[in-house]
């Protein structure tokens, strides 16, 4: 089995097409066969040069065809096997007369084309002229009495037959284990792909909004869009300069992630999208890309939640004697475009003046305090205790009514 396995193997490696891979193994797998049999054949035939010349001509040309395989010729060596068959098979197939039955050999003959070649007219070309030269030796042998006729050629016949039937069981069965392989790598291909897409749609979903995120998957692009009510949380760490001065790089980059692990949980939770983190600002808004009329409550209590979790942040490092940072949070409700920017590296992102004033909400706000401007506070008012803090000068806006946000009512 492994010197069989050798054989037809012969000019395959790793870098062999599958195609490649199927057709050469096939046809080594004739041409060993078909010498063997005529090996079988010449130790009876002797006494009779001519058969004896034939049997070494159809050796040599299997061989022939065999290292052309060999020298990853493929289709050169499928090309001269069909051709060296339709030949050599009718030429036969008329000298030796219908005691033979050489002709026989033209029909695995023209089912092996139908393996070695992709380009349908190939196929069918070789298809007509096996047949057209089976006829012609079948008619022949009406009118042409057999030119090469020994002793014993009757057992020539049935040996004949038994590998012609054994060349077309090995189509067959090749056929069907190539069949039932490529199956097998299809089946493994699918799952790998399936595994891939679900990794890329996740990577897809980290970057940007489900509905975005199918849209442009869809379309190859996604549309900008408006809302008119959407709540944007700004939030940033007091004095982050100052602080990271005390902190290695390492425990930097571990801190940052553990606080804005913690915002994306809590925004999650409450329906809020993640927009984008700039250095220690982050930025989530509410009631986009599903527009909703609940997303000023529901940014107002992620606004609780992240502030909760940064003073239970702080009261842990105090404990380990280590520094902290103090957290800002600014809302604001209002209009905003949202899409997508950019070629490479691309982002979701939001624009409008209700941005720019959510920002001015946060830096115009105070540490471990929840600044929220009148529009949003008109909104929350009946769900919220908010203090009023009157008119306060924000950056660029002039004075704008601020609120700070003490809890919600029970």
């Amino acid at each position: 089995m492994k010197y069989w396995s050798m054989a037809l193997n012969i000019g395959v490696d790793d870098n062999t097409s599958f195609f490649d891979r199927k057709r050469t193994r096939i046809l080594n797998g004739i041409c060993v066969i078909t010498i063997i049999a005529y090996f079988g054949n010449t130790l009876g035939l002797f006494n009779h040069p001519l058969s004896l010349l034939e049997s070494l001509a159809g050796m040599l040309s299997c061989a022939i065809i065999i290292y052309l395989n060999y020298l990853k010729k493929y289709s050169l060596a499928c090309h001269a096997f069909n051709i060296w068959n339709i030949c050599w098979y009718t030429f036969m197939g008329i000298i030796q007369g219908a005691n033979d039955a050489t002709e026989m050999y033209l029909i695995p003959s023209s089912v092996a084309s139908m393996l070695f070649f992709k380009e349908t007219r190939t196929i069918v070309a070789y298809f007509v002229v096996n047949f057209a030269c089976f006829c012609l030796a079948k008619y022949c042998h009406n009118f042409i009495a057999p030119i090469n006729v020994f002793p014993g050629q009757a057992n020539l016949f049935i040996s004949n037959y038994i590998l012609f039937f054994g060349i077309l069981f090995l189509i067959i069965l090749h056929f069907k284990s190539e069949n039932a392989k490529q199956e097998n790598l299809l089946e493994v291909r699918n799952k790998k792909l399936k595994i891939e897409k679900r990794r890329s749609d996740e990577l897809l979903l980290n970057i940007l909004p489900a509905e975005t995120a199918e849209e442009l998957k869809m379309k190859g692009s996604a549309d900008a869009k408006e809302y008119t009510l959407v709540t944007v949380i700004f939030t940033d760490f007091k004095d982050f300069t100052n602080v990271i001065e005390t902190m290695s790089a390492q425990e930097l980059v571990n801190e940052i992630n553990y606080c804005y692990s913690g915002f994306d949980r809590i925004v999650a939770q409450y329906g809020i999208e993640k927009i984008k983190t700039i250095g220690d600002g982050y930025m989530a808004a509410g009631g986009l890309p599903a527009k909703n009329i609940t997303n000023p409550e529901d940014a107002v209590r992620a606004a609780i939640a992240i502030r909760d979790f940064m003073d239970n942040e702080r009261i842990r490092r105090e404990k380990e004697g280590k520094t902290y940072f103090e957290t800002r949070i600014g809302l604001h409700t209002g209009p905003v475009v949202a899409g997508i920017v950019g070629i490479k590296k691309f982002a979701y992102d939001i624009w409008g003046d209700t941005v720019n004033i959510a920002s001015r909400m946060e830096s115009s706000g105070e540490v471990g305090k929840i600044n929220i401007s009148g529009p949003t506070y008109e909104l929350v008012k009946d769900r919220f205790h908010c203090t009023y803090r009157g008119k306060v000068l924000a950056k660029n806006k002039g004075e704008i009514d601020m609120y700070f946000v003490d809890g919600e009512i029970v």
